[in-house]
């Protein structure tokens, strides 16, 4: 399924950037409890409608939550992710390219 119209592609994304601010908020309140449940869904929404980079990120947050990571951890997951939602670049090699920025800022 795919959004045809620029408008549409906006409210995609403003939706995207609405879950990862409910998602940070969530961390803040009550640590990573459905925070991954959250991020998963996330990366679903992200493939329903094409954005790849979105998606590779999404599901990277899941594993390093589910794998109790927190702080250092998992900021560079939301920086990057924030980021991507608003890349035009969409493809599976935006995708790959977004995921390698990650590990990079996480070797530090």
């Amino acid at each position: 399924m795919g959004v045809q119209s620029s408008e549409g592609m906006m409210l995609v994304r403003a939706d995207l950037c609405g879950r990862l601010d409910a998602l940070e908020q969530s961390l803040a309140r009550r640590g990573s409890i459905g925070a991954s449940g959250q991020a998963a869904a996330m990366a679903g929404l992200a493939a329903d409608f094409g954005l790849a980079p979105v998606q590779r990120l999404a599901e990277g947050l899941a594993v390093a939550l589910d794998s109790g990571g927190r702080g250092a951890a998992i900021g560079p997951w939301i920086e990057r992710l924030r980021d991507a939602i608003g890349c035009e670049s969409v493809d599976d090699v935006a995708g790959t390219s977004w995921l390698a920025s990650v590990w990079v800022r996480l070797a530090g």
